[in-house]
This record gives C-alpha cells, sequence and structure tokens, in this order.
C-alpha cells in the first residue's frame, strides 16, 4: 500500500511540475524568440498540438511495442534540452516541447491506470495537478524563466521518475482487460466520449468571470478545478458513474450562471463542471483497455479538437454557448454509459 501511495504521489507531483515549466517555458521564452506575434500564436497552437494530439499515435507506437518504461524521462529530457539550449526558432521549441509534454503524459496515464483496477479515483488524482501547474506558470513565467528554478525543477522531476521505474505493470495491465466490445460499439463509445470532451472544452472556456482578476481568486477558482478532477473519481466509483457525471453537470450550468454575480457560485459550479473529467477518462480507457496509451492520448487529442474550436469567432451568447455544451456532454455521457454497460462493465455502482 505504502508502495502504491508514494508510486501515485510521484506521478502526481511530476504531472505538476511538467505542466508548470513547459508553462513557463512556452509563455516566457517563445515570445522573445518569436519574429512576429503571429509566429507567437503559431508556435503555440504547434505546441498544443504536439502536446495533446501526437499523444495519439505516440500511444499506438507505445502499445503496439508494450513501451511503458523511460518514456517519461525522455519527455522531460526534451523539455530540459529547450532550457539549456538557446533555439532560435519558436516552432522548433514549441515541438520539442510539446512532446516532452505528450510522453510524461502518455507514462504517466499508463501507469496510473495500471493500478486503478478499472476505477476512475486514481486517474482524478494524477491529472488534477496538471491545471494548478498550468495556473502558476502563467501567473509566473516573466519572473521565472530568467532564473535556473525551472531547469532545477525539470532535474528533480527527473529523479523522482528514476524510482518507479522498476515496477512492472504488464500484469496489471492484463487484469484490466476484461470487456466484451466489439469494433462498432468502441467506435461509438469513442465518438461519444469525445464528443463530450470536446463539448466540455468549449463550454469551460465559454465562462468568462470579469471579476475574476487578481491572484487570490485565480488561485482559488484554480484550486476549485483540481479538486473537481482529483474527486470527482472518487465520488463517481462510489455512487456511479453515470449519475455523478450527470447530476454533477446539471448542477454545475446553474451554479456558473450565478457565478456572474455570486462568487461563491463559481467556485462550486467549476468544481462541479471538472467532476466528469475522470469519468469520461475511465470509460474510454476501460474500453480501449488492449490499448491504453491510445486511449490516453484520445482523450487529450479531444481537449486539442475542443481548443481549436474555441479559435472560432462564434456570435453565439457565452452563456448560451455554456450551458448547450453541458447539455450535449450530458446526451453523450449517457448514450457513451449504455454501450459502455454492454461490454461487461456492469459491475459498478448505479
Amino acid at each position: 500500500m505504502k508502495n502504491k501511495i508514494g508510486f501515485i504521489s510521484i506521478y502526481s507531483l511530476c504531472h505538476f511540475i511538467v505542466d508548470f515549466v513547459c508553462t513557463i517555458l512556452i509563455l516566457g521564452k517563445l515570445p522573445y524568440i518569436a519574429n512576429t506575434n503571429n509566429e507567437f500564436i503559431t508556435s503555440v497552437i504547434v505546441y498544443n498540438f504536439f502536446a495533446f494530439a501526437i499523444q495519439v499515435p505516440l500511444g499506438y507506437i507505445l502499445d503496439k511495442f508494450k513501451i511503458y518504461k523511460y518514456v517519461a524521462i525522455i519527455g522531460m529530457c526534451c523539455i530540459g534540452l529547450c532550457y539549456l539550449i538557446n533555439f532560435n526558432n519558436s516552432i522548433i521549441v514549441a515541438i520539442i516541447v510539446g512532446i516532452g509534454n505528450a510522453l510524461f503524459h502518455l507514462e504517466g496515464g499508463v501507469n496510473i491506470y495500471s493500478l486503478s483496477a478499472r476505477k476512475a479515483f486514481l486517474n482524478g488524482l494524477f491529472v488534477a495537478p496538471g491545471a494548478l501547474g498550468i495556473f502558476l506558470g502563467t501567473v509566473f513565467h516573466n519572473k521565472l524563466i530568467i532564473t535556473c528554478f525551472p531547469i532545477i525543477l525539470v532535474f528533480i522531476t527527473i529523479l523522482l521518475l528514476l524510482l518507479v521505474q522498476n515496477r512492472e505493470i504488464e500484469k496489471d495491465l492484463k487484469n484490466n482487460i476484461i470487456n466484451k466490445f466489439d469494433n462498432y460499439n468502441i467506435t461509438l463509445i469513442i465518438i461519444l466520449i469525445g464528443i463530450s470532451i470536446i463539448v466540455r472544452s468549449v463550454g469551460g472556456n465559454s465562462i468568462i468571470y470579469n471579476w475574476k482578476n487578481s491572484f487570490a481568486l485565480g488561485l482559488i477558482y484554480t484550486t476549485s478545478i483540481v479538486i473537481g478532477k482529483a474527486f470527482g473519481g472518487l465520488i463517481a466509483d462510489k455512487f456511479g458513474l453515470l449519475k455523478v457525471a450527470l447530476i454533477s453537470l446539471a448542477c454545475s450550468a446553474i451554479c456558473l450562471l450565478l457565478g456572474y454575480n455570486i462568487h461563491i457560485f463559481s467556485y462550486i459550479g467549476i468544481l462541479l463542471f471538472n467532476i466528469p473529467m475522470s469519468i469520461t477518462l475511465t470509460i474510454l480507457e476501460n474500453t480501449l483497455s488492449k490499448n491504453i496509451a491510445c486511449a490516453v492520448g484520445l482523450n487529450t487529442m479531444f481537449l486539442f479538437i475542443g481548443y481549436l474550436i474555441c479559435f472560432i469567432d462564434i456570435t453565439i451568447n457565452n452563456n448560451l454557448i455554456l450551458v448547450l455544451s453541458i447539455l450535449l456532454a450530458m446526451l453523450s455521457i449517457y448514450y457513451a454509459h449504455k454501450l459502455y454497460l454492454k461490454g461487461g462493465n456492469n459491475n459498478e455502482k448505479k
């Protein structure tokens, strides 16, 4: 048990550090080596593509050759390289850092899933710290990019990751393969879960609180996101994936709308809004448990698609976008879960 807690703690802490140092690098360094503002924006998009979307083909390779060790360390070396070497091309930096980020997330996601016993809680614990890392990196990137602190964190992360490379995960991964899905239902579940992730990404980006203009308020808001991601899986494992996902999303819509005038409701709302994260990830992973790295990659690829959609100039009211996205997410999760139960996953709480 102690080894399991230490294993999970290391990957969760490293996730915070990875997203923290990557955000510092992208926001703190790229603006100075990009020739134009358009090149900087392009570089950020390229970074997100390689950090999120590229996880699918990388995950396919890892699954095919069963390579689940030292992948994250290679990723950290890529990130460290961009701190140590003064590349003059912002696109190259974005690609290398993005691949480094992707490799860490793939190893971390697979290894945490191997301990999850097909439950959602551990997935949430692993993913949640990343939101805090991005927030703090966004706030302090100008101050920290000129120090050696980020590169020290990279080396610390590599040392921590070395501690968890001896564990054999293949047996645990095989124990998680119990589903009886055919290819048609697998495809449908992927599409439906993908829709739910994409629309929640779009809906989340439509939430703009003008009062959230200080470090303290931003930190409270981000902490609410972290709590929702971290403990949503625990609640879902106890009371049922579908029930928790639908109730949390429905209540989040009300709270987030009230949050424009009453701040406390925004914190509650964004917490509830993030509860389904570990639920949809777990459904996706359990459905594709024979190709778990690919499942981890699909989750982030859908996030990237949602990120791209947010660049489209939509004239619809933000509140309407939020409500519609939540309704569509609820519908897609509902039908995905019905198919999910047919694949041998009928032992969860209803």
